[in-house]
């Protein structure tokens, strides 16, 4: 296999315990999320100043207005000279600031970015529909007058459409919990992971995965979007609060690093497809580099819900070796605007426990018919 020349070094990435909505974060606004995190991981980088970055890219769904990056920046003390933008882009926000912070810096605009994502649904302000005054539970993903169907009823379709059976779905769910339940027992997990204070207490601990979650229990779970359907809260990613920050920095074969930025694609789909993203995404990328998926060493492969893992796992050839190996989105939540960046970090993990060159995925399906892949390359990638 060709090495492929990094785009820009990943010098670190990182992310706090992941909360439910309503749970351990629920007074905390996304810049206490974000700021701490990125101060706690500057100290973490022998040599490293908060004066050096040149630019701050900032993922966010529900967080509205107000340009959040900007104050993010400014809680986390990055001299007010340095700019910073917000990006909405739905469950990719996160990956898409990475992948716009490796542009800047491809570009000359800069040398160092902090880019990441920060979802604060706890704090997120309830939102009235000017003409109805009804809360608006979430906005469209088409123009008015087409079909804007819940993303869990575009879930139940694609389980009918393509066979995808209950008991398949609780069992790749399973497997989530369990993989996750195994990360924890081994401390694996907390390689990625920056604790979050309060006061003198820590947060080191996600919140979200149910280690005691059983077959039987899953299956006993009624269906969140269908009378009889096959989507449950169990096979379906939670509702969450979370935040992560990857360090960028222009390319240099002497820098010490932990992965290196390779490359990327993203691709648009049908908006009542948007499961199969990852699929598209992933074969544009891979085709580019004249790669398969046997050439993979980890996917993360964001679990919105179980179809959609099953579905991109057939369709990609995605073995279970290569998938999630710490256990994804199913145990852990999906905090939107942060996911992207949280996968970056647990990639990252994963690909530096191979004590070789090793390239890794990650991959997401965006809501209103996106799909986005970014090529990783480990420590030993040089």
């Amino acid at each position: 296999m060709k090495k492929i020349l990094p785009k820009a070094t990943i010098v670190s990435a990182k992310r706090l315990p992941i909360g439910k909505v309503n749970g351990i974060y629920a007074n905390k606004t996304p810049e206490e999320l974000f700021s701490q995190l990125f101060q706690k991981q500057v100290k973490l980088i022998p040599g490293f100043s908060i004066k050096s970055i040149d630019q701050i890219l900032v993922g966010n769904v529900t967080n509205l207005g107000g340009n959040l990056a900007r104050r993010c920046a400014i809680a986390s003390e990055i001299p007010l000279p340095k700019p910073a933008y917000t990006i909405d882009c739905q469950c990719a926000s996160g990956l898409m600031a990475v992948i716009s912070g490796v542009q800047s810096i491809l570009s000359g605009d800069a040398q160092i970015v902090l880019a990441g994502g920060v979802e604060s649904t706890s704090t997120a302000n309830i939102v009235l529909d000017r003409q109805t005054n009804k809360i608006i539970k979430r906005f469209p993903m088409v123009p008015q007058g087409q079909m804007d169907l819940d993303m869990g009823i575009i879930a139940e379709n694609m389980s009918e459409k393509y066979h995808v059976s209950r008991v398949k779905q609780d069992e790749y769910a399973f497997k989530s919990q369990l993989k996750a339940k195994k990360a924890d027992e081994q401390e694996t997990i907390n390689q990625e992971i920056v604790p979050f204070g309060f006061g003198k207490k820590l947060i080191t601990k996600d919140q979200c995965p149910r280690f005691n979650t059983s077959i039987d229990q899953l299956a006993e779970l009624k269906a969140a979007f269908r009378q009889n359907g096959t989507v449950t809260a169990g096979n379906s990613c939670p509702i969450n609060d979370g935040a992560a920050t990857v360090i960028l920095k222009k390319y240099n074969k002497v820098d010490v690093a932990q992965g290196y930025y390779l490359d990327q694609a993203t691709v648009g789909v049908l908006p009542e497809e948007f499961i199969l993203g990852p699929v598209y995404a992933t074969k544009k990328l891979l085709n580019r580099h004249h790669l398969t998926i046997s050439d993979i060493d980890v996917v993360e492969l964001n679990e919105a819900f179980a179809v959609q893992g099953i579905l991109c796992c057939e369709q990609l050839g995605i073995s279970e070796k290569q998938l999630n190996p710490l256990g994804g989105a199913l145990a852990y939540g999906h905090p939107y605007g942060a996911t992207g960046a949280i996968l970056v970090s647990r990639l990252l993990n994963s690909l530096n426990q191979i004590e070789r060159p090793a390239l890794g995925l990650v991959t997401l399906c965006v809501a209103g018919g996106m799909g986005m892949s970014v090529l990783i390359g480990n420590k030993y990638w040089q």
